[in-house]
């Protein structure tokens, strides 16, 4: 039985050995564990696969590493002999037998660390033993229902559902991240709300996993789709304005409807509006109507009328601004122009097609709300701006030829009918 147990211990160190050379987990397994926080002696719960240190301190003193079995059980390794390593001379590696095994199944570790001393105790006087967790085990959990790649996942203890999902590929787009189901020993264990976590972070509402857990995404009961100039947490494409490079995050996403949500709350679920989001013509479909909401009144009392409350099959549209500045006056092409971050007053009047040859170009001026500025030192244009060109009043020699040539022509055309 002890050659078995030796036999088991030895083989796990290979196994897990040989998958950590060559990468054979199956899919979706992480390579680096996250913790939340340092493992809680109290807390953690020993399990076949765990890999601990055994120390143990006083009359004797060793240590060696030992991975619990299949039967939930540690082995009782003592030192008979030491060789020399072939590779270094000097070097000592002490060789051990196996004298006993001892069930730390479903124990803690300080827990499993007194059963541990008891039985070192029938074969060593006034000795201390100590256990220390060097490897977690590996495990796996079904996930199924709605969920992008459904089948087993490899997790360890301190994973959550949030994490074995996202290594299931994520919740599919009519699964609800609100009513997933943990189920453990073959019932309902808990209903977690992946949804609350990503908006709190509250871990109470996110359990960890345990080996042979299922996690089951249902399908949605009741759904919105929010569209528009919001930062989006499902899909998302980048729009190109014309006539320039400047692009604008726009936002498609299908998202799951609470009992008494209105616009404000699935606004919040699609990630916040944009800077270019025009928040007063926002409205939502229903069916052929069209509800129109003011989302300043909105973000200022979430109370107030315009706060529809959604029902199933309701679209939020939340379009967004015309970014554009506008060149009148003696241009060849004057009109309104995309707004494009960083040009100068002359980058626009360039875009009209540039001034023409009766404008007064140091009388040009940029109107910003109330404020008139200059454009003699070629000015950073904003969103909304007005650039203006006047008329030259008095242009130099080509404007006395053309009072001359006038008066002329007149001069002629008089003494033509006086001759007459």
């Amino acid at each position: 039985m002890l050659f078995f147990l030796s036999l088991i211990t030895t083989s796990a160190f290979a196994m897990q050995i040989q998958q950590e050379e060559t990468g054979d987990f199956s899919r979706n397994t992480m390579e680096v564990i996250g913790l939340e926080k340092p493992i809680v002696s109290d807390e953690y719960m020993l399990m076949p696969g765990d890999k601990i240190l055994v120390t143990i301190t006083g009359t004797k003193n060793y240590s060696y590493e030992s991975v619990i079995t299949y039967e939930g059980k540690v082995t009782i390794n003592m030192p008979v002999a030491s060789f020399p390593t072939a590779q270094v001379q000097g070097v000592y590696i002490p060789e051990y037998d196996i004298v006993d095994a001892v069930s730390i199944y479903g124990l803690n570790l300080n827990s499993a660390k007194d059963s541990l001393r008891r039985v070192f105790l029938k074969y060593y006087k006034n000795v201390d033993v100590n256990i220390t967790l060097i490897e977690m085990r590996i495990f796996s959990v079904f996930v199924v229902g709605e969920i992008k790649e459904p089948g087993i996942v490899q997790a360890w203890p301190v994973d959550r559902v949030s994490e074995v999902v996202k290594r299931a590929g994520g919740v599919s787009t009519f699964g609800s991240y609100t009513q997933v189901e943990l189920r453990r020993n073959g019932k309902l264990y808990r209903i977690v709300n992946l949804e609350e976590f990503d908006r709190s972070g509250d871990t109470a509402v996110n359990p960890t996993v345990q080996n042979g857990d299922i996690i089951y995404v249902p399908r949605m009961k009741k759904s919105v789709i929010v569209r528009g100039a919001v930062f989006g947490k499902r899909d998302y494409e980048l729009r190109v304005a014309e006539l320039t490079a400047s692009r604008e995050r726009t936002s498609e996403g299908l998202y799951e409807l609470g009992e008494g949500e209105r616009v404000s709350d699935l606004i919040t679920k699609a990630g916040g509006i944009t800077p270019w989001a025009d928040l007063e013509n926002t409205y939502v479909l229903r069916g052929d109507k069209k509800i129109n909401t003011d989302l300043t009144k909105i973000l200022a009392d979430e109370n107030c009328p315009e706060n529809v409350l959604l029902k199933d099959g309701d679209i939020v549209v939340i379009p967004s601004m015309n970014a554009l500045v506008y060149v009148q006056g003696r241009v060849v092409n004057p009109g309104s122009f995309p707004f494009q971050p960083h040009l100068r007053a002359s980058d626009y009047i360039g875009l009209a097609g540039g001034p023409e040859n009766d404008a007064n170009m140091h009388g040009a001026y940029v109107q910003r709300g109330k404020k008139r500025i200059s454009v003699r030192k070629d000015p950073i244009i904003e969103q909304g701006d007005r650039i203006f060109v006047p008329r030259q009043v008095f242009k130099f020699w080509q404007d006395y030829v053309k009072v001359g040539s006038f008066l002329v022509t007149l001069l002629l055309s008089y003494r033509t009918l006086t001759r007459k």
